[in-house]
């Protein structure tokens, strides 16, 4: 009865303290599936001792030694859990270790194709990883990078602790809303296979194809300085530019005042202009932009001031021109009143008849 008690105090003893029992190193190994493997138990005494395991595994040594190799070609078990022990197992040591194996495929997809995805719609991608084991030790990331090359890591999930150690198929979901920025992005998934420190430095990762996407959404108007109040000189040319982002791009109408012209406009009529603008052409210019989403509009008060260097133009041209219409009338009034009627013999000396003409100091002199 003391012997039995004996020995049970001894194995209990063994099974906490390495130093008096087995030591395996290393104590854990991660494996790659077919890769080779191997493990050294050792103890501080001579002992009997053997490897228990469905590959590699030896008897108990028929002599007393201090340590026993185990080693494995081609570790193809995946429930493999070699046990070193001593006679009688008294003493047992159970090896750490992990096999793993890398996807075959990793892919991301819809799990519901949108024809076609539309802003602010609810739409759920899929990650499918494809025969990974150990699943537990996968960490699946959601990416996003945007047309400017702007990346943003959506989500991250790992699967519960289920200790499963065949290989298994993995499908990770990911909610996601599209917004107008997301036109033209790519999405993609990742999967890493964290092992820790004694599994492969960095972690492996296998990425999938990018899935690219394209967002329906209705215009928004992005009008150059913006919907506002302006002023603009008589005379002048009005210049609006009503052009919007759109999905499909937007078609344009233009509602002006009835007073105003037909305006000139461009190609899909974003851009108006109307030249020589008028006093009566003042008020509302409004840009309608639209496509099969919906609308977006934009109004333009427009007022239109008077050219006052223009009216002291015109009214200098205006008192340049009477000024040259009066000379004109008085010019051509004069030479018809005045120098018309006149005779030479008017502006003559009258000679009178009993004139006598005496010739004094050798000059004539007339007298009456």
């Amino acid at each position: 009865m003391e012997i039995v008690i004996l020995v049970s105090l001894l194995s209990l003893y063994c099974d906490f303290t390495d130093a008096e029992c087995l030591v395996i190193s290393p104590a854990r190994l991660v494996v790659k599936y077919g890769d080779p493997a191997s493990s050294n138990c050792s103890s501080d005494t001579p002992v009997q001792m053997g490897w228990e395991a469905t590959q590699g595994g030896t008897d108990l040594t028929d002599k007393e030694v201090k340590f026993l190799h185990w080693r494995v070609d081609s570790v193809t078990d995946w429930n493999n859990n070699p046990t070193c022990f001593t006679e009688a197992g008294q003493c047992q040591k159970q090896l750490d270790i992990t096999v793993y194996k890398l996807p075959d495929s990793v892919s991301i997809s819809y799990r519901k194709y949108p024809d076609p995805m539309v802003e602010k719609h609810h739409y759920q991608l899929q990650c499918l990883v494809q025969n990974i084991a150990p699943i537990e030790r996968l960490r699946v990331t959601f990416y996003k990078v945007n047309t400017t090359g702007e990346q943003t890591e959506l989500d991250t999930q790992q699967k519960s602790k289920d200790n499963i150690k065949t290989p298994e198929n993995g499908t990770y979901t990911l909610d996601f809303t599209p917004s107008r920025d997301d036109d033209g992005a790519q999405l993609w998934c990742s999967a890493m296979l964290d092992l820790g420190p004694e599994g492969p430095q960095p972690p492996p990762v296998m990425e999938s194809d990018r899935l690219n996407i394209n967002v329906l959404y209705k215009p928004q108007i992005t009008m150059s300085p913006g919907c506002f109040s302006m002023s603009i000189t008589e005379g002048d040319t009005l210049s609006l530019n009503c052009s919007a982002k759109g999905n499909p791009a937007p078609s344009y109408d233009w509602l002006h005042p009835q007073s105003a012209p037909a305006p000139n406009t461009t190609e899909e009529r974003s851009v108006v202009t109307i030249t020589n603008m008028a006093k009566s052409h003042s008020g509302e210019y409004t840009c309608i932009a639209r496509n099969p989403l919906g609308n977006s509009t934009c109004t333009v008060n427009v007022e239109v001031t008077v050219n006052y260097l223009l009216i002291i133009a015109e009214l200098a041209a205006a008192a340049v021109v009477i000024i040259l219409f009066s000379c004109f009338i008085y010019s051509s009034y004069y030479k018809h009143t005045r120098m018309g009627h006149y005779q030479l013999k008017d502006r003559l000396p009258r000679r009178h008849k009993n004139k006598q003409v005496v010739h004094h100091n050798g000059m004539d002199q007339s007298f009456m």
